[in-house]
């Protein structure tokens, strides 16, 4: 590769970086805007970037079962696995990952 070559690729990738920092930038001021409109109820707010954040520090994480809580009533059929899932979307979502089973509704969803 020529010197050239070399400067321009450098080039792109800079300007490149320089894109998506921009792009970053912009998705982050956008989430903040988003977050300041749900924590008011759909009003807008006239606060700042702080008083956000120390909003959202108080909020409460949503509780979430642990896996060993879940009841396990569906269970894969395929030879050697023994995965078992507590609902029935999940046990398809696994055939479908990992055995590659198709139960047909693919060619329904694909429009």
């Amino acid at each position: 590769m020529s010197e050239s070559e070399s400067e321009k690729q450098e080039a792109q990738m800079d300007y490149y970086k320089e894109a998506l920092e921009k792009v970053m930038t912009e998705r982050n001021d956008l989430k903040t805007k988003v977050l300041k409109y749900e924590l008011l109820g759909g009003e807008l707010a006239q606060l700042d970037d702080d008083e956000i954040m120390n909003q959202l520090e108080d909020r409460k994480k949503k509780s979430r079962r642990s896996a060993a809580d879940i009841d396990r009533h569906f269970f894969c059929s395929f030879t050697n696995c023994k995965k078992a899932y507590g609902t029935e979307a999940s046990l398809i979502q696994h055939q479908r990952l990992k055995h590659g089973q198709n139960n047909g509704m693919d060619a329904y969803f694909r429009i």
